[in-house]
């Protein structure tokens, strides 16, 4: 088996070089050969370091901290843990869940460490499908939720499960009901379905007391296909599907 190669952390200097190629990046003329220079610059700045972010305590007080992997901090030493840490190449997230008082909130990861969320959530994890945290809070077992960074309730702590996605589309299940997300778009319907078929490219089909239908992004509606194919009213209608938009 490959041994995993133990990568030195980049200095200050060469974590501002990657910044500085990151940027180069949103220019649009950036091309041919130019572009290459820097892709490969990129790539070998990636290759060479260890740019993963790492937890520090604070010896007078036993609290921990984040740091870059160039050591600079990110959040101060005054919170009891943090779930994910992040790194600087492909979650460089400016916020971070933080344990407080044996609650969780969330907090800049700025060097400030200023409080986005209130310390109010029994658990806080950072979910990159969503770009969400999920979280559980008020005591309830074995549920949870999606809150923002700043805290705000986006699904209630109802749910039981949630699958990858496919194509932005990501099937949520609360005690055997379903229902759905739509990453591109923030759409979601609460688990209230028996059952969902969500085949590759595709709309998706949801089954209600033995019916099967589709179900409006915008308005949540449910409208079984026959009346999907034949009211002009739906025509153009945006529902949820697996299909990869150009």
């Amino acid at each position: 088996m490959k041994k995993e190669k133990n990568l030195p952390r980049p200095t200050v200097r060469q974590l501002n070089e990657f910044d500085q190629l990151k940027a180069k990046m949103n220019d649009s003329q950036l091309q041919g050969a130019a572009y290459d220079e820097v892709i490969n610059k990129l790539n070998d700045l990636i290759s060479s370091y260890n740019w993963d972010n790492y937890e520090f305590v604070d010896p007078a007080t036993g609290k921990k901290g984040v740091k870059n992997a160039a050591g600079q901090i990110l959040v101060p030493a005054e919170f009891e843990e943090f779930t994910f840490l992040g790194d600087h190449h492909v979650f460089n997230l400016p916020h971070l869940a933080a344990k407080k008082d044996g609650m969780y909130g969330v907090v800049a990861a700025d060097g400030t460490g200023n409080v986005l969320a209130d310390f109010r959530f029994d658990v806080l994890t950072w979910c990159p499908y969503t770009g969400m945290y999920q979280a559980c809070w008020d005591g309830v077992k074995g549920k949870f939720g999606f809150v923002t960074a700043k805290g705000i309730v986006f699904i209630p702590n109802v749910l039981t499960k949630f699958y990858e996605p496919w194509n932005d589309f990501i099937l949520l299940e609360a005690d055997g009901k379903f229902g759905a997300l739509d990453v591109s778009t923030f759409h979601f319907v609460l688990p209230m379905f028996d059952q969902i078929d969500w085949e590759p490219d595709e709309y998706v089909v949801f089954h209600k007391d033995g019916v099967e239908g589709y179900v409006i992004e915008d308005t949540g509606e449910f409208v079984t296909k026959d009346l999907f194919k034949e009211n002009e009213k739906y025509d153009g209608a945006y529902v949820y599907n697996t299909i990869i938009n150009d």
